[in-house]
């Protein structure tokens, strides 16, 4: 008969992903994961495998609750360029503090270099770049983005702003120079 779970396994997770994010994948120990997670450390072996698939879980949960944050901004948007400004402004509430962003923090990391990883981020990155273009072509349909270069290429400016911007928020520079450089950034649609 197979044993019921005495943790939940989303609160664990959870609590692994910011172990990881904290530290990375390298300085994260398996002590420090086990007692951050509140498991056994049979259970955490039991429920998620050894600490490289740990750390493919928790970034494939972050990279799905990002992506469907993200969609949902560029879903319920009525006017592009708010949505854009949204969508950077997450920056600021979910990597703009010590932690940055995780998927950049991955990235960033020797781990980023693994296949397994790699893909992950490729894929994600991929999603992001192909939003801003969903919404800089529905900009300049509605007349709301500038049409003096192509959406291809705008959307293309932004992508690397806000990676430098997520990079940035990681590297402690101020809200308010984060916010200036949102500005510009939104002002080169107009």
């Amino acid at each position: 008969m197979a044993r019921h779970k005495e943790f939940d396994p989303d609160t664990a997770l959870d609590r692994a992903m910011l172990v990881f994010w904290e530290q990375g994948f390298e300085k994260a120990s398996m002590q420090e994961l086990v007692d951050r997670m509140g498991v056994h450390k049979r259970s955490m072996y039991d429920t998620f495998g050894d600490k490289r698939s740990l750390f493919l879980k928790t970034l494939d949960r972050y990279i799905s609750t990002s992506e469907a944050r993200q969609r949902s901004i560029a879903d319920d948007a009525t006017e592009v360029v708010p949505a854009v400004r949204s969508m950077f402004e997450t920056v600021l509430r979910d990597g703009g503090g010590p932690l940055g962003c995780f998927a950049v923090n991955s990235a960033t990391e020797s781990v980023g270099q693994a296949a397994d990883v790699a893909i992950r981020l490729d894929r994600h990155f991929g999603f992001l770049r192909g939003l801003l273009l969903e919404l800089v072509r529905r900009g300049q349909r509605s007349g709301e983005v500038t049409a003096a270069h192509s959406a291809e290429q705008l959307a293309a400016v932004l992508d690397g702003a806000w990676i430098g911007l997520r990079v940035q928020a990681r590297a402690g520079v101020p809200r308010r120079h984060l916010l200036e450089m949102i500005d510009a950034m939104i002002a080169m649609l107009a």
